[in-house]
């Protein structure tokens, strides 16, 4: 494993230690919001199989889309925090 994968491992466990630490702070959903999950599903499940696999591919992709750009966002923030610590350093 080279450096930059160590680096990415480091950053993908980091943002999972993150969004788990949110999920647990973040309100319950409400009867409403799992009964409107569920109506999606179910609509989403009664569509012809054609539409249902182009809806379901589009839901992956942007999954995967937003799964690509967390590790970004963190690494830029990390680099970010890194420049105001120089630039605190110089004053």
């Amino acid at each position: 494993m080279n450096e930059q994968e160590l680096l990415d491992m480091f950053i993908q466990e980091r943002i999972d230690m993150l969004l788990t630490k949110l999920s647990k702070m973040r309100p319950k959903k409400s009867v409403e919001e799992h009964q409107r999950i569920l109506q999606a599903e179910q609509f989403i499940d009664s569509l012809p199989d054609k539409n249902r696999e182009m809806v379901q591919e589009y839901i992956e992709r942007f999954s995967d889309c937003l799964a690509t750009e967390e590790p970004y966002l963190y690494r830029q923030g990390f680099m970010d925090g890194v420049r105001v610590l120089n630039l605190l350093g110089k004053l």
